[in-house]
């Protein structure tokens, strides 16, 4: 089984995010899909952090990811530590 990869570095989803994933019923392929196709998020997070933006209906999917190393899989990753949906608001 191959693990779903951004910009060459295996994803791993962080406890918290891994739960965020489930309840939305979204996998890291999902992840992937926001990270390729998503826009830069208006709003800036700490250095080495990405997040991005996916609008997708009237609801907006983002993502953050910083990279790290995995010990057990003794490479680099990119750690997930953020999955979110919100809805956008109509501007009159």
């Amino acid at each position: 089984m191959l693990s779903p990869r951004y910009r060459g570095l295996k994803i791993a989803p962080s406890y918290s995010a891994m739960r965020e994933l489930m309840k939305q019923g979204k996998t890291l392929d999902d992840v992937v899909e926001v990270l390729e196709a998503g826009q830069n998020a208006p709003r800036k997070r700490g250095p080495g952090s990405i997040e991005k933006w996916l609008n997708k209906g009237d609801k907006t999917f983002n993502a953050v990811i910083v990279k790290d190393y995995n010990a057990t899989l003794k490479q680099d990753v990119w750690l997930l530590v953020h999955f979110g949906r919100f809805s956008r608001r109509k501007i009159r």
